[in-house]
């Protein structure tokens, strides 16, 4: 085959053929992006827990395979009367490839261990068995174990990190029939072997509003009462169990205050007025939770909208206080996790007891309902250590205290490296739920041996008759700490009650 390349200087063209040159190729180009989608793509959110949690990163992906030239549809299976009845109807139709986000691989809740990626994964079987069709696994919970989670499902093709490029450059590989080996985020099966690329990292900043008309918003708001939003990505805080970093990262991605209030004031319109942040932490950095804070006042819509927002303690003030405040904010979610000084080091927090006070004063001041979540049982932990902590918790007197007893362990996060290298985890008798579970994807915790067989007894009786106490338990009430299918919980939304789930209950 012989190619001839042929080179023309524009400026010797008349400028009638110069833009009869430009037409053409701008013609041929659309031409190829509108056939490029030769089937449409498929996004599946599988996610059955109730209440039911805004899939936001679908309408994300969705949102950026339109602009790329694709045709999307949504499967939301958590409306589905019947998911498998909604999936044999879906597979009816050719896909060009089906999209499954995972965000709960358990709930991660001690007293109850739900695995639910074993449920997912009978559905994406389902799925599977009547599509020829590329099943492409993500989100946030799949991004933490990756080819564990891949190994599990069985799956092909997935995209550990964000999605929005990897996703759309998969497609358009497999609508041209191209390989798809270089995509970045990428974990392909080949050969027998699973293959993982480098994560891809959006710039944000950089990316169209999101318009966020994929996902029924509304109902979410109904049947779910919030709608999650997001104002930036990653985390760079060194907490030594947390699994953020492993999933989006510890370099700190951050959208424009317009970007956030464009995308709220658009979700306004729709009928849609109630919120919670979907950020590692809110306020770190500091100055980007204060620039949006001050975009969402500037846009008059403190008036319009109520929102939550997960936080740290660390450089929580007066000024950050009554700036929330003035944006909309009601209520904040602090990953307070312990009062003892020495146990917050162990679990790698920068924050101190007295961060607390500091903060639980300037919600008060401010007229903000505030949570402290504790993780207690850790390395290190004795009874006095915890007994010590519920004692702060009733002097700051929080309107809500979450009260996990128990550390799920995550693979690529310190704390696990430091357990294993003291030897194999499965011999460690603080740890429990190691059997066949090498990957850690189904639930491992932690608690302290030392602490004793009965220590659940015993923090429920610390906290026994205070109502302020939100403890895990299989019990159906206001004080269950598990949301997993609480149903006084999804009760309460069906009769109009709206916020962050802890806030509904603190209400009831």
């Amino acid at each position: 085959m012989i190619l001839i390349v042929i080179v023309i200087d524009p400026s010797s063209l008349t400028a009638g053929l110069q833009e009869t040159i430009k037409i053409t190729i701008t013609s041929h180009d659309y031409e190829r992006q509108r056939q490029l989608p030769m089937a449409s793509v498929l996004l599946v959110n599988p996610n059955l827990m109730r209440p039911p949690v805004t899939p936001i990163a679908l309408d994300h992906i969705g949102q950026h395979l339109r602009e790329s030239g694709f045709d999307v549809e949504l499967l939301d299976l958590a409306f589905a009367p019947s998911p498998e009845a909604a999936i044999d109807e879906a597979m009816r139709r050719d896909w060009l490839l089906v999209g499954v986000t995972i965000r709960n691989i358990d709930d991660s809740f001690r007293a109850s261990r739900d695995f639910c990626l074993a449920r997912t994964k009978g559905l994406i079987d389902r799925i599977r068995a009547r599509t020829d069709a590329p099943v492409v696994l993500g989100g946030v919970g799949f991004s933490i174990f990756g080819r564990a989670a891949m190994e599990f499902c069985e799956a092909s093709h997935a995209v550990r990190g964000e999605g929005e490029e990897p996703l759309a450059q998969l497609a358009r590989s497999l609508a041209e029939s191209r390989e798809c080996d270089g995509i970045p985020g990428l974990l392909l099966r080949k050969d027998g072997h699973v293959v993982e690329n480098p994560p891809f990292r959006h710039g944000l900043a950089a990316m169209p509003p999101w318009r966020r008309d994929v996902v029924d918003n509304p109902r979410y708001l109904a049947e779910g009462g919030m709608v999650g939003f997001e104002t930036k990505r990653g985390c760079p805080e060194g907490c030594a169990y947390c699994a953020d970093p492993v999933a989006k990262g510890r370099r700190v991605l951050a959208r424009t205050p317009d970007q956030v209030a464009d995308e709220l004031e658009g979700l306004v319109r729709r009928g849609v007025d109630v919120f919670h942040t979907c950020d590692a932490e809110f306020n770190v950095p500091r100055e980007h939770a204060l620039a949006v804070c001050e975009g969402l006042a500037r846009r008059g819509l403190a008036d319009r909208i109520r929102w939550y927002a997960y936080a740290v303690p660390d450089g929580f003030d007066d000024w950050l206080a009554e700036a929330m405040r003035r944006a909309g904010c009601v209520g904040i979610d602090f990953t307070a996790d312990h009062a003892d000084d020495a146990m917050l080091a162990r679990l790698g927090r920068s924050h101190r007891a007295e961060d607390l006070r500091r903060t639980a004063a300037a919600c008060r001041r401010h007229r903000l309902a505030f949570m402290f979540d504790l993780l207690l049982g850790g390395p290190g932990e004795t009874r006095e250590t915890i007994r010590k902590t519920i004692d702060v918790m009733r002097e700051l007197s929080p309107s809500r205290v979450g009260t996990s007893l128990g550390v799920r362990l995550y693979p690529g996060t310190p704390l696990v490296a430091s357990l294993a290298a003291h030897g194999p985890l499965a011999s460690n008798p603080s740890i429990s739920g190691m059997e066949g579970n090498h990957g850690l994807l189904r639930p491992a915790y932690y608690v302290e041996a030392g602490l004793g067989d009965d220590i659940d007894a015993y923090v429920r009786a610390l906290i026994a008759g205070d109502p302020r106490f939100l403890f895990p338990s299989g019990a159906e009430s206001a004080a269950n700490y598990n949301y997993n299918d609480n149903s006084v919980l999804c009760d309460a939304i069906r009769s109009g009650a709206r916020g962050a789930f802890w806030d509904i209950l603190r209400r009831l």
